[in-house]
């Protein structure tokens, strides 16, 4: 049995949790390879990573999406605790957090569907960054299920790619 989740994303199990981690390390080489392969070491694939600097130069953030089982995960979480250039790790609950997600999406338009994707960005405040004769590129940005609709609503129109920058998350505290 095969469930969909928001946007896109399978889970082969409806025990099996998406968890969105935190982890904030030093900003060094190698450090995402060892993380990575903790993940993967464990049998967790990684459904989005996003790393980038915080506002401290020395440090990064990893934002990291995994499905996994609760106690299994907390496993993983004590080993990435362990781990020399990790300062910091979260794991984030319901409620706990603020995610954001920024998606590039090229879709096929005429001169009677122009009209109608443009209106659905609107609704969706999401912006055309690029115009062509029979495409427009557009930039949403928004949680999972804001993200996973407006794409859900842009497949029929014919999307000719589409880039996702994974999820970024900060604590409500």
């Amino acid at each position: 049995m095969q469930l969909r989740g928001t946007g896109g994303f399978p889970y082969k199990h409806a025990a099996f949790m998406r968890h969105t981690i935190s982890v904030l390390v030093e900003n060094k080489f190698g450090v995402l390879t060892r993380v990575s392969a903790l993940f993967s070491g464990r049998g967790f694939n990684i459904d989005t990573l996003n790393v980038a600097p915080t506002q401290d130069p020395t440090t990064s953030r990893m934002t990291i999406v995994v499905k996994g089982d609760d106690t299994v995960l907390e496993q993983v979480t004590k080993q990435l605790n362990k781990l020399v250039d990790v300062i910091k790790v979260q794991d984030f609950r319901e409620d706990e957090y603020v995610d954001r997600e920024l998606v590039l999406i090229k879709v096929n338009v005429d001169a009677k569907t122009r009209s109608e994707v443009m209106q659905i960005c609107d609704i969706f405040r999401a912006k055309i960054v690029d115009v062509a004769h029979k495409a427009l590129t557009i930039e949403i940005t928004g949680n999972e299920s804001k993200v996973g609709k407006f794409i859900d609503l842009m497949d029929p129109f014919g999307i000719r790619d589409i880039t996702r920058t994974g999820k970024v998350a900060m604590a409500r505290k």
